[in-house]
């Protein structure tokens, strides 16, 4: 709701020396509050504390917001012994100009680029008082006790309520009565170093005590203690022995602890007054929730424990089927809640707003394909220092990004705290990325394609036969998404397109309808096998785990090819410009600034080298593309398909990402490999 639209503010309906308001703008603060944008709230305030309507905040008016303020901080429990005198700077630094008041411009200037008002003001949602419980309803595989009533929860489905963040368990009937007790998420006080406590939760505690290493009898009732920091297990005897001081367990590493975290005005507060740039010119273009986010500031200070590199986890709850809100809920749980964002509730930038300040730390991407290039373009705005590396959790379809990083090919359902230390001891490499324009034909300017989907390419684009076989099968499942509600079927559906495909052969003689310069070189594909397909890749994946560059030929292999063998190799070769390269012993890398050019003799071909019996045809590696297509063709980037009129296309060379390739797996006995013939 835009205020441009929407006056919120009539000095006629409210009197701030007496506080009466309106039932009609109490609405719209709420309206603000829960879904407006930061500029509307901002306004909003201003007119609210404008008493003579005159558009300045005077000095007696300021003062009025400077108790507003002092006020939230005391609700939220703030530490306020000397914030006072801070929030007061606050509003001398607003007034840009030196004037003695502050018109709306500098109020928003202020507010939206380096003065924390959203936050103070209680206007910014993610500033909210630790210690309330999320509840969902669960069903226990074993028996669980209600920590307010004690007694056994009992049912055939689910029969109790148990608290995301910290597992407390309660009945349905008792979750009124349950007290606010959960975790603390960060600090509310810098006055002197803190060390980092437990936070014990009782009862439900299966396993052995790690003090004394007996069982603990979770099921005589509601006995132990359970650690939702580091995870320990506890008799309750044992616990007033164990050291109190929290490390937060095996993944301390990756924790960011609530001692690490603080409001940003309160580490304002000890570290002093920051020094304004009256000539700060960062509130040009800041028209948008995006420009908001990349230069806006964060609520929180975020200051790691030393030797921790924090994990930042962004959660795409759709992917996967329901898997993507398990993971979700489970990270919330090992980690500390504000480290885990649901990127379709949030978005990316929240999180990386966070962490921006962060000299080091990582990031891990739940989600497929798609979901990973969304955060990457996010990451390019955000303009790091030393940008983080990215592992990736595959919970997409083909997840060909992530086969490539050895992360696997799916998320099956295993262990997240195996996840997390496969990511403490995973590698840095560097991924390209490549920028793809269309430039529209000029005699046939006038045909009207489908609209480009993105123009980053960071797994492979295509053109032909391929991206004809994904169109088919994207243009079915928006028309009846209905029947295509598990993996098995989409399988099916694909083969079926793949079937009508091999009978239409819609790009049959493609190499004859495009042209196709690699580094200034044009490729002759006249002299070769006729092509339905051109593919340019950039990771060794496709079609869900497939290698269309195919394997490194070495010696031995080459020593082996019979006369036929080495006559069609050459035969193929020839019929690029880059003839004088061997390409068969040509390595594809993702960091090697270079892109592979591959052709598709037909559908068959496809299926192929889905299957994995043959590879596709090597046409060239290079550091920049220019293709022209002088019809229409299917064309695919990264999974996503549409329909392009005659164009010409340039792929070039973009940047290189951090990305984290997962540490290989241990190899499996020989009897074990024996066993499972």
């Amino acid at each position: 709701m835009a205020l441009e639209n929407h006056k919120v503010f009539r000095r006629t309906s409210i009197d701030i020396r007496t506080g009466r308001i309106s039932i009609k703008d109490l609405v719209c603060y709420l309206s603000l509050l829960e879904a407006g944008r930061p500029e509307d709230k901002l306004e909003f305030v201003f007119r609210l504390y404008d008493s003579d309507g005159n558009g300045l905040l005077d000095a007696s008016e300021l003062e009025c917001i400077v108790n507003h303020m002092m006020t939230v901080a005391e609700y939220l429990g703030w530490d306020v012994s000397e914030l006072k005198p801070i929030l007061q700077d606050m509003m001398v630094e607003i007034d840009y100009d030196a004037d003695g008041t502050v018109s709306l411009e500098e109020w928003k200037r202020g507010g939206l680029t380096t003065i924390p008002l959203l936050i103070l003001l209680g206007l910014d949602a993610k500033v909210k008082d630790d210690g309330t419980h999320t509840w969902r309803l669960k069903h226990f595989n074993k028996p669980a006790y209600c920590n307010l009533c004690l007694n056994l929860l009992v049912g055939l489905g689910k029969q109790g309520l148990c608290c995301v963040f910290c597992k407390c368990t309660v009945h349905e009937r008792c979750v009124a009565r349950a007290p606010s007790s959960c975790i603390t998420t960060y600090v509310k006080s810098r006055k002197a170093a803190q060390a980092m406590s437990h936070h014990w939760v009782e009862g439900n505690c299966a396993g052995k005590c790690d003090k004394c290493r007996k069982s603990i009898k979770a099921y005589n009732g509601v006995t132990g203690l359970h650690c939702r920091w580091c995870k320990v297990n506890l008799h309750n005897k044992c616990a007033s022995v164990y050291r109190p001081e929290c490390d937060c367990g095996d993944y301390k590493q990756h924790i960011l602890p609530p001692i690490s975290i603080c409001p940003a005005v309160l580490e304002r507060q000890r570290n002093g007054k920051k020094e304004l740039n009256r000539s700060d010119s960062s509130y040009e273009n800041l028209d948008s929730d995006s420009a908001f986010a990349s230069q806006g500031t964060s609520s929180f200070q975020v200051t790691p424990c030393t030797g921790t590199i924090p994990l930042v986890v962004f959660v795409n709850p759709k992917s996967g089927g329901k898997q993507g809100t398990r993971v979700l809920r489970k990270f919330q749980y090992l980690l500390n809640p504000r480290q885990v964002y649901d990127l379709i509730k949030d978005g990316p930038m929240s999180g990386l707003v966070f962490f921006k300040d962060v000299p080091q730390f990582r990031v891990l991407c739940c989600g497929g394909d798609g979901t990973v290039g969304w955060l990457l373009d996010a990451m390019d705005k955000m303009n790091f220092i030393h940008r983080p590396p990215v592992a990736v959790l595959p919970l997409g379809t083909g997840n060909d990004l992530a086969r490539c990083l050895r992360w696997g090919g799916g998320y099956e359902g295993e262990n997240l705290g195996k996840v997390l230390l496969r990511i403490s001891r995973s590698n840095q490499v560097m991924m390209d990325r490549w920028q793809i324009e269309f430039s529209a034909d000029d005699h046939k300017s006038d045909e009207r394609g489908d609209a480009i989907p993105c123009n980053i390419i960071n797994n492979y684009f295509s053109i032909g036969v391929d991206a004809s076989i994904a169109h088919r099968f994207h243009v079915i499942r928006e028309k009846h998404p209905e029947k295509f509600n598990s993996r098995i079927k989409n399988k099916l559906w694909y083969f079926e397109c793949g079937t009508s495909e091999t009978l239409a052969s819609t790009c049959k003689n493609l190499h004859e309808k495009i042209d196709i310069m690699c580094d200034g070189s044009v490729l002759d594909l006249g002299s070769g096998p006729s092509l339905e397909g051109i593919a340019l890749l950039n990771i060794p994946s496709i079609y869900g785990g497939s290698n269309l560059w195919g394997e490194r030929s070495t010696r031995k292999k080459r020593g082996k090819m019979t006369k036929f063998e080495r006559k069609e190799r050459d035969r193929e070769h020839s019929s690029g410009s880059l003839s004088s390269v061997d390409l068969s012993v040509v390595i594809q890398d993702i960091g090697d600034r270079q892109i592979e050019v591959v052709g598709l003799e037909n559908s068959i071909h496809v299926a192929q080298v889905k299957g994995g019996i043959q590879s596709g045809r090597r046409l060239a590696q290079c550091s920049s593309v220019v293709i022209r297509t002088r019809q229409r063709f299917p064309m695919q980037i990264d999974g996503e398909p549409w329909m392009q009129p005659p164009c010409t296309i340039s792929v070039t060379h973009k940047n290189q990402v951090p990305m984290l390739m997962a540490p290989p797996f241990a190899k499996k006995s020989s009897i074990f490999r024996f066993l499972r013939r």
